[in-house]
């Protein structure tokens, strides 16, 4: 821990969620230390807003309870400073001064990164288009961020995590929470190859609007964003909006024209604001990289390795009829969690499918 931490942790602290303004602050004071040497001294009242004038009271000292405590729980404190910090967020103007990572900060700065997002109760068919655009994107050293959040952006994770690609998790919540508690054992998956990050400290109490807030990061981090399945009014297209601000090129999976589950994405490819994407060859190629060759885009991933002894029991009780969590738990005689466990495991083995309402079905 160091003193420069502090001031930018106190920073950060200052400005609140959604980092409003961090762009213009550091233009005029390029440090926490300058910024804080003109507190008192000038009149701040025009940068910065009423609430974030409030908190300039605090000093970076009140902050060493929180380094101490994020050294102890193994978060690593990412800094503008500091070269870890992605080199995609620095000119954003509502950029965080401070991100809270677990797993590998080197993920942050992996290039090309294109977001993958969409429902988080998607159809089957969304859930195979992100996981064979996902897969395919990853196989060709793309680095997936997204969400972390149930459905689609699980459906990224898992395509990199499959094929040992690097991931980048962008959470709604404190960097100590995962939401849902559900993708516990994915977000390890995700930390294994990549990062998992968040602009919240451990402790802090986050509401749905952080949730919006968190969507910036995710378009910020991405060379492109690949939408798979939006509804018109959704969490989806406002990471849209956001990548569209930050002149971002979207990408979206073309759908059924009477699936609401589609409406979004179908309303941004009639009004040109996205390209289709049918496949991964699309978005490869505007990012400079080469096609995926039509053999190896039906490449299905295989079991490389041997199955444990739950998730061995578990596939006993999948069929090709999706079903809930609970009901599976029961069959197979185990609790929820080693249920949800055995699930990723055969699920990361290319041998089980997430559906929509949270259920599963045999591939």
């Amino acid at each position: 821990m160091t003193g420069q931490t502090l001031e930018w942790l106190w920073l950060a602290h200052v400005l609140g969620p959604g980092a409003r303004g961090c762009g213009g602050v550091l233009a005029l004071y390029p440090t926490p230390g300058e910024l804080l040497e003109a507190v008192g001294r000038e009149d701040l009242s025009g940068l910065l807003a009423p609430a974030q004038a409030e908190r300039l009271e605090a000093k970076p000292e009140n902050f060493e309870k929180l380094a101490r405590s994020c050294e102890k729980m193994g978060v690593q404190i990412v800094t503008m400073a500091e070269a870890a910090y992605p080199a995609r967020l620095r000119d954003v103007p509502d950029a965080p001064p401070v991100l809270f990572c677990t797993g590998d900060t080197a993920a942050l700065n992996r290039t090309p990164a294109v977001g993958m997002i969409g429902s988080r109760r998607p159809s089957a068919y969304g859930v195979e288009a992100a996981a064979c655009i996902g897969g395919q994107l990853a196989e060709a050293g793309v680095c997936l961020v997204s969400g972390l959040a149930d459905g689609l952006d699980s459906e990224a994770h898992r395509a990199a995590v499959r094929c040992g690609a690097p991931t980048v998790g962008v959470l709604g919540t404190a960097i100590d929470k995962t939401y849902p508690a559900a993708n516990t054992a994915l977000r390890r998956q995700v930390e294994g190859v990549g990062a998992v990050i968040s602009e919240f400290a451990p402790g802090d109490v986050t509401r749905s609007a952080a949730f919006l807030l968190r969507n910036r990061l995710i378009a910020a981090l991405a060379d492109a964003v690949c939408v798979v399945e939006a509804r018109e009014k959704s969490g989806t297209m406002n990471t849209v909006g956001h990548a569209e601000r930050y002149g971002r090129p979207v990408y979206a999976v073309p759908g059924g024209i009477f699936s609401e589950l589609c409406g979004g994405t179908n309303r941004l490819l009639a009004e040109g604001r996205a390209r289709a994407a049918s496949g991964a060859g699309v978005i490869l190629e505007g990012l400079g990289l080469a096609a995926p060759a039509p053999a190896h885009t039906q490449k299905r991933q295989t079991q490389t390795e041997p199955l444990g002894p739950a998730a061995k029991e578990m596939l006993r009780h999948l069929g090709q009829q999706p079903k809930g969590l609970e009901i599976l738990a029961g069959e197979a005689r185990c609790e929820a969690g080693e249920a949800l466990a055995a699930l990723l495991e055969l699920e990361l083995a290319g041998l089980a499918q997430s559906c929509a309402g949270g259920q599963y079905r045999r591939k």
